[in-house]
């Protein structure tokens, strides 16, 4: 699998680029800001970008979408219950619109979508191997915010109960480089993230 880590923007955000070698096939996640760099990283990997996949919508995860389309022609993919605010406010509108548990194959490569909500209605992490990119469901050390339009502190307790349930070896990948590390663990932050200590 190839696999990219890229940061961008001021806002410390991660975009990442997921790709089957054998195949060619790949995804970007989140393009959001510096979608040429995105990009340009991608095609050096010498990856065709078939999604352009968006963990919630928000507009720092978001704003890359319409170049990013515009460079690969890839279908952009969305969780059903955030399409229609893409359409209404960040077009383009989804091409695609995921559902739990939901599998993207890029050749060999399966991606699998896990509905996440309480940051966002549609917040969504994906599931590939042993990573998940959590967006900003779970950051290394804290969680995303649920006091914006569209939180819900009851049903982010329900994901984090998910999330706390998930295999420890899992590695994450945050939408934002808020940590002391750019990536972690299910298992670390069991440990060490109060939004999944249990009570």
């Amino acid at each position: 699998m190839i696999f990219k880590q890229v940061e961008v923007g001021g806002m410390l955000n991660f975009a990442y680029i997921l790709g089957d070698k054998e195949s060619g096939e790949g995804l970007v996640i989140d393009p959001s800001w510096e979608p040429e760099k995105i990009f340009n990283i991608a095609n050096g990997e010498g990856l065709t970008i078939k999604y352009i996949i968006n963990t919630h919508c928000h507009e720092d995860h978001v704003n890359g979408n319409a170049k990013m389309k515009e460079m690969t022609g890839a279908l952009v993919a969305i969780h059903e219950d955030e399409a229609k605010y893409l359409r209404h406010f960040f077009p383009p509108e989804a091409d695609v619109k995921l559902r739990d548990k939901e599998v993207i194959n890029l050749g060999k490569v399966n991606v699998t979508v896990i509905h996440t909500p309480g940051h966002s209605p549609g917040s969504i992490c994906l599931m590939a191997k042993d990573r998940l990119f959590t967006g900003d469901t779970l950051f290394v050390g804290s969680c995303g915010r649920i006091d914006l339009p569209g939180g819900d502190g009851s049903e982010f307790k329900k994901t984090m109960q998910r999330l706390r349930n998930l295999d420890d070896s899992l590695v994450i990948y945050p939408g934002h480089n808020y940590g002391d590390t750019t990536v972690s663990t299910i298992g670390r932050e069991k440990q060490y993230n109060p939004c999944l200590l249990t009570s």
